[in-house]
């Protein structure tokens, strides 16, 4: 939890250094994320050859093309631009209202999952949407340094956010053999994280336009240090997602969920702290109805999930270990990737061996 905690903060501060506005202001943030998913498809791709049986890699290598292509390029390119906004909103508005904006993304999710037909529309559900939306709308009215284009980015990040989270869900569940562990699931995705947030890079950003007149290319000693911080930010992410892979084996859901909340709560502080960052007692009350609602949302979405397995004839004491868990820490302010597993999969097919 501590190194979750920690990757998660430096991950925060890195992003925020690199490229806020009135700070690093490097000219080309989505080139740079392209090099962290380039490190993370790295990573998996190399844990799960080493080590199939405890990260997966013998499923993806036993993949057809036509399914890896199936869920890499749908599942790939919706996190990759939900990365791409979220980093270019940083650009614009500070570390704490990025967390808040953020924070709203299960209003997506969820409307996403009632679209596709994943969740059933239930009122309680619906409920604890506009409790969200209540304190968003109040987080966003409290903001003392209200940039418009960054708050657009980030609620567009948000969106997309609830899109990935429901795409990942509807992929994952149809593969047979399933995917073991987020290491195997990052391996899929990563290459079209890459590819995607690159392309978008060139067309957008043009970073050769950058290479002569920035900083960060004057001559061959900066260039040298640029190449250094992408790969401090990618090894962040890396770590953070390791840390947070260890902490999905080892805990429960409901302290991924409550670590979760003081995860975000612990950003906020930082983002006070170091960068100055001004609160109103209006975006803090608002702050704290979404992270109300959040925590509330996620309650009812395991009582739910737990139910409908009850009800199958399932025994009662798996139901938490059979739910579905968050890898939520990634969502918001890294380059990693969320990802929804289920526990008792992944331990039995480890007893299995």
């Amino acid at each position: 939890m501590l190194c979750w905690f920690l990757f998660s903060s430096l991950l925060s501060i890195y992003n925020k250094e690199m490229f806020g506005k009135k700070l690093g202001h490097f000219p080309c943030p989505l080139l740079m994320t392209s090099v962290h998913f380039a490190m993370q498809w790295g990573v998996s791709y190399t844990l799960s050859k080493i080590w199939p049986d405890r990260f997966g890699g013998r499923e993806v290598d036993e993949m057809s093309w036509s399914t890896f292509l199936n869920v890499s390029v749908s599942c790939g390119v919706v996190t990759s631009l939900d990365v791409a906004l979220s980093n270019l909103s940083m650009v614009f508005i500070t570390v704490t209202f990025y967390t808040m904006v953020k924070s709203s993304s299960p209003i997506f999710t969820l409307g996403f999952a009632f679209f596709l037909r994943i969740e059933k529309v239930q009122l309680k559900l619906l409920a604890v949407v506009g409790l969200i939306a209540i304190g968003e709308l109040l987080a966003v009215y409290g903001e003392s340094d209200f940039n418009l284009k960054g708050f657009i980015l980030c609620l567009s990040a948000s969106g997309l956010s609830g899109l990935r989270w429901t795409l990942v869900q509807l992929k994952l569940s149809k593969l047979n053999p399933p995917l073991q562990s987020p290491i195997a699931t990052l391996r899929v995705i990563a290459p079209s994280m890459y590819a995607t947030i690159l392309l978008v890079s060139l067309v957008y950003e043009r970073p050769w336009e950058s290479f002569s007149t920035s900083i960060y290319f004057s001559d061959f000693s900066h260039i040298v240090r640029t190449v250094l911080l992408a790969m401090l930010g990618g090894g962040l992410a890396v770590s953070m997602m390791l840390a947070e892979f260890a902490l999905i084996l080892k805990s429960s859901a409901m302290i991924l969920m409550i670590g979760g909340v003081i995860k975000e709560l612990f950003t906020i502080s930082l983002g006070v702290q170091i960068f100055d960052d001004v609160l109103t007692v209006t975006n803090m009350t608002g702050f704290g109805i979404v992270l109300a609602g959040v925590l509330l949302f996620k309650l009812s979405y395991k009582k739910n999930k737990g139910g409908d397995r009850d009800r199958n004839g399932d025994d009662i004491s798996s139901a938490e270990d059979e739910t579905e868990l968050e890898m939520g820490a990634l969502l918001n302010e890294s380059n990693a990737l969320p990802m929804v597993i289920d526990m008792k999969e992944v331990v039995n097919s480890q007893e299995g061996r």
